[in-house]
């Protein structure tokens, strides 16, 4: 009987352990491999203006991120001092707050990223590769793509003058 019980109790032991959720692992995300003719496809020249749209949004909300964080910390314009260790180390809340503002801009950029259904390797490589002649009809779409500018926005810089 003692030995059915021992049984018993490794199987409960087993089977409990069996039944345990297993964390969901992660997306794998695969490395992006260029394509071996060099050519862009439309899907990434589409990603491609999608994201360098959302990073040209985001340079500018960093920009002022930029203007205030000089204004409240007084620190020079050029932002020399950030690179100035004993500067850095004498002024731990400036430090704790450019440390802060680089990870807000590393946030923007992976969100325009990914809201572009886009890796930067892939972006980078895209960049590059509209330099090569095998992609001046997408590069030409790209250029165009991004220096268009809508009537409303050619009018937001401008004051009704009445």
């Amino acid at each position: 009987m003692r030995k059915t019980c021992i049984y018993l109790f490794i199987l409960a032991l087993l089977l409990g352990f069996g039944c345990v959720e297993k964390p969901e692992k992660p997306p794998e995300v695969k490395p992006f491999i260029p394509s071996a003719d060099g050519k862009i496809t439309i899907t990434q020249m589409e990603s491609y203006i999608k994201a360098s749209r959302a990073l040209n949004e985001a340079m500018t909300k960093y920009s002022d991120m930029i203007k205030e964080f000089v204004a409240k910390y007084k620190v020079d314009a050029d932002l020399s001092q950030m690179s100035d260790s004993t500067f850095m180390n004498s002024n731990p809340d400036v430090k704790k707050a450019w440390e802060d503002l680089m990870a807000e801009w590393m946030k923007m950029q992976e969100k325009a990223y990914k809201n572009a259904g886009i890796v930067e390797e892939e972006f980078n490589w895209i960049g590059g590769a509209l330099t090569d002649s095998i992609n001046t009809d997408i590069q030409k779409q790209v250029e165009k793509a991004l220096t268009s500018v809508t009537e409303p926005e050619k009018d937001k810089g401008k004051k009704e003058i009445k």
